[in-house]
């Protein structure tokens, strides 16, 4: 994440500084999708910590390192292959004590 802020700063910083020093008080960076900050005084650097906030706040991080080949030990593939199993199992069996319950409601009993 730190990589893409200082990435973000080296293109933003003499744009977006002179697009705010044209506009005002403010102006706003949109980027294509979802995130919206907005860059107060020209003052970057907060707009960037908002953004990486907002960012891992909102999930992106996430996705962005699910998304990253990177090699998974095969010990590691085991515990995950594990933790999803046992996730399955407890949804399962969730929906089957809500089967239950309403059965027993709409029977009246």
């Amino acid at each position: 994440m730190q990589a893409l802020a200082r990435a973000a700063r080296g293109l933003w910083s003499s744009a977006a500084a002179a697009a705010v020093a044209g506009r005002g008080h403010y102006a706003q960076v949109r980027p294509s999708r979802g995130i919206m900050v907005q860059v107060r005084d020209g003052n970057l650097e907060r707009a960037l910590q908002v953004m990486e906030r907002k960012m891992r706040s909102s999930g992106i991080e996430r996705l962005i390192k699910r998304r990253t080949e990177h090699h998974v030990k095969n010990s590691e593939k085991r515990v995950l292959a594990h933790k999803a199993l046992m996730a399955r199992v407890r949804s399962q069996e969730l929906g089957k004590k809500l089967r239950e319950i309403l059965i027993k409601k709409i029977r009246g009993q």
